[in-house]
């Protein structure tokens, strides 16, 4: 049955529906990537939580959708936000690696239906993690109108959730890789604890693009579009 957590993925993508004719051609681009990694998040974890009440093996489900879809979808959003040609250019290259380690690490080291495969997740979230960490760099060193105050800058705020989330991710799924135990008697607190940062991720996702719709009237004429 869908919980609290799909009500929140749900709601984000609903927002952001609502919102998306608000913004010009300049931040579709980035609405876009942003609503269909929601929608692709939603149905997998509905799908998810169905697989799991029928006891069914779900991993392939969560191998395809979280690890490489949505892990894809991430980086097409950053990679649209880059504003330098070599980084476009690094990005394109360490996904194209990426991609290939995902099919040598199924084939060869780890069954893409057998468990969560973390020796393809440790790759694409330290790439997410420092694709993440520039962009907040990016944001924090343009030169935009004064008038302009960071809470209003959505992207600013995505960045900042999925960095936390994809730490938070790399280091639980890293103990339950190599501390098992550990992981087992925390089991509850753990995965609670990945869940609410999930929520946390998807709730900034649809809320972070209302934030620039709270500005006065004469703030929005004033402020200056930051991405192509």
């Amino acid at each position: 049955m869908p919980g609290f957590y799909h009500f929140i993925i749900g709601l984000s993508l609903i927002l952001l529906l609502i919102l998306r004719p608000k913004f010009g051609k300049r931040s579709k681009t980035q609405i876009n990537l942003i609503s269909i990694t929601l929608f692709v998040v939603l149905v997998l974890e509905l799908a998810g939580a169905y697989t799991a009440s029928q006891k069914i093996n779900n991993t392939l489900l969560y191998n395809i959708g979280w690890i490489y879809l949505e892990s894809f979808l991430l980086i097409a959003y950053f990679y649209s936000l880059e504003q330098s040609l070599v980084w476009r250019k690094r990005i394109v290259q360490l996904t194209g690696l990426l991609v290939i380690w995902a099919v040598l690490n199924s084939l060869l080291f780890e069954p893409i239906s057998g468990a969560l495969q973390y020796y393809s997740l440790l790759p694409f979230g330290i790439l997410l993690i420092v694709l993440s960490s520039r962009l907040i760099q990016q944001i924090l060193t343009l030169r935009i109108d004064p008038e302009e105050k960071l809470i209003y800058i959505p992207h600013f705020w995505i960045g900042f959730v999925v960095l936390f989330f994809y730490l938070e991710a790399l280091l639980l799924f890293g103990a339950y890789q190599f501390y098992p135990e550990f992981v087992l008697k925390n089991v509850n607190i753990m995965f609670n604890l990945n869940k609410l940062m999930a929520s946390l991720m998807y709730l900034v996702f649809g809320f972070a693009f209302v934030l620039p719709n709270l500005r006065s009237p004469m703030a929005k004429r004033g402020s200056i579009p930051l991405y192509s």
